[in-house]
């Protein structure tokens, strides 16, 4: 008895079976395997590929200057700071228990969530190694991001919300500009 291999397969056969069981497709173009021995066709010429617009240097983030010694004045002055060097459409400062202390452009709701993030983050910071005093969390359709800095008053949080998280440029310039802002407090 002899048994037939796939390359003694009918094709057309093959083609009508597949058809009964198969939704049609539009058909390929011919000629995307060449019988062997065939010449084959020569190979069009790849098209150059678009030359990329050199990248832009990043925008110089000016430091935080604090002039005043009022909390409330040196807040508000690091949430506006925040918004007009920071890709963001809200800025945020609260305590490590969520209570905020300012903010533009964000929902209590963003806030509240703080307390809890900063709280299960205790663990987290236990591990020798691991630096978890910034990070970012998608809510819904927009990205969280933040930073903490620990005083002997406590935790403070800057946030941030935008459609994207920060770049660790900016995590390193909202960092500082927040220690500058609790500093003395």
């Amino acid at each position: 008895m002899t048994v037939r291999s796939v390359s003694w397969t009918d094709a057309q056969r093959v083609s009508s079976l597949l058809a009964r069981v198969a939704p049609a497709r539009p058909r390929e173009p011919a000629g995307l395997v060449s019988a062997m021995g065939a010449a084959r066709a020569p190979v069009a010429a790849a098209a150059p590929a678009p030359v990329k617009a050199a990248p832009k240097a990043p925008k110089e983030v000016p430091r935080l200057v604090q002039t005043s010694d009022n909390p409330a004045d040196r807040l508000d002055t690091l949430v506006a700071w925040t918004l007009d060097h920071h890709a963001c459409v809200g800025a945020f400062v609260a305590d490590d228990n969520g209570l905020t202390l300012a903010a533009h452009g964000i929902s209590e709701a963003h806030v509240s969530l703080v307390g809890p993030l900063l709280s299960a983050l205790v663990g987290v910071r236990s591990i020798p190694g691991v630096d978890a005093t910034a990070g970012a969390l998608w809510l819904g359709a927009q990205m969280m991001s933040w930073v903490e800095a620990r005083t002997t008053r406590g935790g403070f949080c800057l946030g941030t919300v935008g459609d994207e998280a920060l770049t660790t440029r900016a995590f390193e310039q909202l960092k500082e500009a927040l220690e500058t802002t609790v500093r003395g407090l």
